[in-house]
């Protein structure tokens, strides 16, 4: 018999196989599942990296800017402490100077060590006696008075507070004074370096001598041991070169003073 229909339409060798065998190999490849969420940890762990970087490299600028030494402009604590170290130092400076300038005035009333051509009395003229001014030339003394007179101011210690007071009031008097037909010198023991030092910084406008052998200021009778100075002022007159004014004793503030009204009432 011929074979029937049903047996003819059966599976043949290209057909699918059977369902064990398709259970079977997908058994056997790799679970794609496992390799995905590694992929994706490592992208979001790749993503999360940079943004950790950045806060890392944040807190090291941050560190950085931390331990930045300060700007090299000086803070204000720092200008308020230069500020005050240079207060201090002009502080003592200036205490130690007026404690010198004290040290080698003399008093109005002590008694005076003279030469042993005597002390000079008023209508003497000036001695002949050579000193040093300011700049280290040689000065004739007895050839200062003639047709000026001349106006000397005596003072312990150049650049002292209370002989700086005196100066200045010299040299602000100055014009008035040159106008009478006087001269102006300061007269004391210190060395032309020092007096020129000090007419620099005070711009005074007339000329110091140095006597540090005190010669001149023996005979003016403003010596007194051991090496102290009476702070005074005398004055010979113009024409004539006489002593017409002794004052000893004076005070650094009203010495000038004193001297243009002495020179206005003695030429009216």
């Amino acid at each position: 018999m011929p074979p029937s229909k049903k047996e003819s339409n059966g599976p043949t060798s290209s057909s699918r196989p059977p369902a064990s065998r398709r259970s079977a190999r997908i058994a056997d490849k790799p679970k794609s599942t496992a390799t995905n969420g590694d992929k994706a940890k490592k992208v979001t762990e790749s993503k999360k990296r940079p943004a950790e970087n950045t806060a890392n490299g944040d807190d090291e600028k941050k560190a950085s800017k931390k331990a930045k030494p300060s700007s090299l402009s000086p803070t204000k604590e720092e200008t308020k402490s230069t500020s005050k170290k240079a207060t201090t130092s002009k502080t003592v400076s200036a205490s130690a100077s007026a404690k010198k300038e004290k040290e080698l005035e003399a008093s109005a009333n002590a008694e005076p060590e003279t030469s042993s051509r005597g002390q000079l009395k008023k209508g003497d003229k000036l001695p002949k006696i050579k000193l040093q001014d300011n700049t280290g030339t040689e000065v004739d003394v007895s050839t200062l008075a003639g047709e000026k007179g001349v106006v000397f101011f005596l003072y312990p210690k150049a650049d002292t507070p209370g002989c700086t007071t005196q100066a200045c009031g010299f040299r602000d008097s100055y014009d008035e004074i040159s106008e009478l037909g006087y001269e102006i010198y300061g007269l004391s023991r210190d060395t032309p370096a020092a007096q020129q030092k000090w007419i620099t910084k005070k711009e005074l406008n007339y000329k110091l001598l140095c006597d540090p052998e005190s010669k001149l200021i023996k005979r003016l009778g403003a010596f007194v041991l051991p090496k102290n100075v009476k702070r005074s002022h005398f004055i010979f007159e113009k024409e004539t070169g006489k002593l017409v004014d002794i004052a000893l004793g004076v005070k650094p503030a009203t010495d000038p003073e004193n001297v243009l009204k002495f020179l206005k009432q003695h030429h009216k």
